[in-house]
């Protein structure tokens, strides 16, 4: 019998003892066997758990290491080789062995189950769908990030694993994406055409991925089935056709997409939600919107930090920075298209304050010079040298030539362009975590979705309509007058179909979807562009990228609990060795 390896998966119940207060409190721990599946509340809270495990799953980064994201002076060498390529990627742990505890806690949901007497049959059959939505989703990160992977945890295929062993058998990339498909199809028939639960997977979540993981199959050499792409479109199509009925809309305006408070509008398709909600697990938030924040705490005039560390513009970890590719080719136009103010901060105002840490001196020394709370302190340009209208401003101006990049080697700016979709400002301190639900996924990349499966058809034509839709939205801002945005979609309406082919389809994700739930390592490997454009656009990455990092490697902390010598020789992903 194939044996799964990691020790992890011993820990299979691991979840439930953070997933309900109540349990905590007044359960001793031996009840948290595999029989606990067997009551309501067990179901409850193994399904409380796996939504849990999102947050970790696809709550991702800001997709360093690709043609949108590159990697500042601020890391160390080993956090820096998911950017470079470099020999120390095979001591990175990708994260599968968390998401094999949850796949096992999946397996014990639908397995053991079966046998609760003491719930609503409608009730027991909606936990079932989200379970299996929720397994599929887990795999589908396996197989886009590792390839093979194993569905028999240790006692058979797809069923619940109690025993710790050091066996494990990969099952073929095909065998893996059937998995996904059939737990998706089976699914959506008894999952809710909409909830009243913020986070809960529905109906629309299932037709989503349902036409992703169709599209990225086929994709895939090795897997690929004739009547993939066709597929793909279908699931997508019915989503974005019967989108009243699941609930689901556009954003009017891009600008309110990642607005705080419209985390769970009716574009979000599923979120991870972060939350001091023990229901929910323990308090969890992220970290988002430190990696991709500026050093703005850095800029001063005389001597005085003209923008302190505050609460609007969060805590700056200076890491990943955006690529030239990204500011000044995916987002050309800044005018028509509103995603890149949407998206990306290049002015900072004065937040000089008592409570921000400056001393009532100081601020008196900066009102001198002109310069008092709410002015303008920092603005960004993209120009290679300052313009003349700007030279004579009380505040600071910096320019690509000499802020944003270094000899297009290692970044050591302190600011550039800030991707603020993650930003939070009602946590509760400074330097907290964020509790900011994260995307997973929205409808605007459901369009992108349909347009991509039908350009691998050949029916560009047909692809305009989704593209287009996706692009009208873009071109909105609040306060134009009827004239302006009829101009503005104009021209961001794509008219010519030849126009569209899979490097428009790329650019167009970077616009929509620039940076969120670490997409776009997935979205290039997928289209099998990585390696091209790394090569083109990330400088860092160029020199050492090679085919074989389409694929992560197989944590070597997994590979190496195993005791079978020939197991553990083959184990590993091909490059890594």
């Amino acid at each position: 019998m194939k044996k799964i390896i990691n020790k992890l998966f011993i820990l299979g119940l691991f979840p439930l003892f953070i997933s309900c207060n109540s349990m905590l409190e007044e359960t001793p721990r031996s009840v948290l066997t595999p029989g606990f599946f067997s009551t309501a509340q067990g179901l409850e809270a193994g399904l409380n758990s796996l939504y849990a495990g999102l947050r970790g799953t696809y709550s991702a980064g800001s997709s360093v290491g690709t043609d949108e994201f590159s990697l500042t002076d601020a890391v160390n060498a080993t956090e820096a080789c998911t950017n470079t390529y470099s020999n120390l990627l095979n001591s990175v742990n990708a994260g599968g062995g968390w998401s094999f505890v949850n796949i096992n806690t999946c397996n014990g949901i639908l397995e053991k189950g079966a046998s609760v007497t003491d719930m609503d049959d409608a009730r027991k059959k909606v936990i079932f769908a989200e379970t299996k939505t929720l397994r599929a989703l887990f795999y589908f990160r396996l197989v886009q990030t590792f390839g093979a992977v194993p569905l028999d945890l240790g006692s058979g295929k797809l069923a619940y694993n109690s025993n710790f062993n050091t066996l494990s058998e990969r099952d073929p990339v095909p065998e893996v994406y059937e998995a996904i498909i059939n737990d998706l199809e089976e699914a959506l028939p008894d999952l809710p055409d909409q909830s009243n639960q913020k986070g809960r997977i529905t109906k629309a979540t299932a037709l989503h991925f349902l036409s992703k993981v169709y599209l990225t199959r086929g994709w895939d050499d090795e897997a690929k089935q004739t009547n993939d792409f066709a597929e793909a479109f279908r699931y997508a199509d019915e989503l974005i056709q019967d989108r009243a009925i699941y609930g689901k809309e556009l954003q009017q305006s891009y600008a309110l997409v990642h607005a705080e408070g419209y985390e769970d509008d009716t574009e979000t398709i599923l979120n991870a939600q972060c939350t001091h909600d023990i229901e929910f697990g323990l308090p969890y938030g992220h970290s988002l919107a430190w990696i991709v924040t500026a050093g703005y705490e850095n800029v001063r005039i005389n001597g005085i930090a003209i923008v302190p560390r505050c609460m609007q513009y969060q805590r700056p970890w200076r890491m990943h920075i955006p690529t030239k590719w990204v500011l000044y080719e995916a987002f050309a136009d800044k005018v028509n298209d509103s995603r890149w103010d949407g998206s990306f901060r290049m002015m900072w105002e004065c937040r000089a304050s008592r409570e921000n840490g400056i001393s009532t001196e100081n601020i008196q020394a900066l009102a001198d010079y002109g310069m008092v709370y709410g002015d303008t302190a920092v603005l960004l340009i993209l120009d290679e040298v300052i313009p003349p209208q700007y030279q004579d401003k009380k505040y600071l101006v910096y320019t690509a030539a000499d802020n944003y990049y270094e000899n297009a080697a290692k970044h050591t700016p302190y600011m550039y362009p800030t991707l603020y979709k993650y930003d939070d400002t009602r946590r509760y301190a400074i330097n907290d975590v964020s509790m900011r639900p994260v995307f997973i996924a929205r409808l605007a990349e459901t369009y992108l979705l349909a347009a991509e499966a039908l350009i691998m058809q050949g029916k560009k034509t047909e692809a305009l309509y989704y593209i287009n839709t996706v692009r009208k939205r873009a071109a909105y801002r609040e306060g134009l007058s009827v004239t302006e945005l009829a101009d503005a979609e104009t021209a961001m309406t794509v008219t010519d179909p030849s126009a569209l082919d899979i490097d428009f389809i790329l650019a167009e994700r970077t616009r929509e979807l620039c940076g969120e739930g670490g997409m776009r390592w997935y979205d290039l490997t997928r289209t099998h562009k990585l390696v091209e454009r790394v090569r083109l656009y990330n400088p860092e990455g160029a020199p050492n990228i090679q085919d074989f990092h389409v694929l992560r490697p197989i944590p070597q902390s997994q590979i190496d609990l195993m005791s079978d010598e020939a197991q553990k020789a083959s184990y590993q992903n091909q490059g890594y060795n």
